[in-house]
């Protein structure tokens, strides 16, 4: 695993184990503000400083995390923020990207890091919160799959694990079963995948699936999926 510099001058990692990059190579800084936090809605609730919960599937490099966080402390909105990872990164490796450089309170950057080398190098299944003024981390460390999440607990889902070629069983309809029933009513789940599969088990689940335009330099589409109900 090795870092990588993106097309809009961004850092991201690539993965040899999924043969894939973290965010797209075309832009990760991009890739996070328009895919996730712009259309999900949570960049819109942020600025109006309404309390706002998300969960990330796949935290990865934490970018999506430290901009939603970021953009929440700016405009002092409560974030509860909900990440699920597999294998954790080590600090020094997300020190190597230089996120701070895109956020006004790199403060929590710092924060964030001083929090992981307090965690083994090999970080065992489990939840482990992480608290930074108004925002609240719940990192949950194990398999996704295995995750039991809350009925009606989240405003927006970031679906970011690795493509559904590579990491095949977080896109199965089964999986967005689970992911659909955790939203709120008018609740909204991004993601960067446009796959046909993926739109099909998505609208067999009752979502209100539509593609949008990608990021500006990056991908031509984009998926946005709600929750029927008041909100989104």
């Amino acid at each position: 695993m090795y870092p990588t510099k993106t097309l809009d001058g961004s850092q991201t990692l690539f993965s040899e184990r999924y043969g894939q990059t973290f965010h797209s190579d075309k832009g990760a800084l991009s890739e996070s503000k328009h895919i996730f936090l712009a259309a999900s809605g949570v960049r819109k609730r942020l600025r109006q400083a309404i309390y706002t919960s998300v969960l990330e599937i796949g935290f990865g490099t934490g970018l999506n995390f430290f901009l939603t966080a970021d953009l929440a402390l700016r405009s002092g909105a409560a974030l509860d923020y909900s990440a699920v990872e597999q294998d954790v990164l080590p600090a020094d490796l997300v020190q190597t990207l230089h996120y701070g450089e895109y956020l006004e309170h790199s403060d929590l950057l710092v924060a964030y890091l001083v929090f992981r080398d307090e965690m083994p190098s090999k970080v065992p299944p489990g939840t482990y919160p992480f608290k930074f003024e108004g925002v609240g981390l719940e990192l949950r460390v194990g398999d996704a799959k295995e995750q039991s999440f809350q009925e009606a607990r989240f405003d927006a889902i970031y679906q970011d694990a690795f493509s559904p070629d590579a990491n095949p069983e977080l896109w199965t309809e089964a999986f967005f079963s689970k992911l659909k029933a955790t939203l709120k009513p008018g609740g909204v789940m991004t993601t960067y995948s446009v796959k046909g599969d993926v739109r099909r088990r998505l609208k067999a689940l009752g979502l209100e699936v539509e593609k949008r335009p990608g990021p500006p330099g990056g991908k031509r589409e984009m998926l946005r999926a709600r929750k029927a109900g008041v909100g989104g």
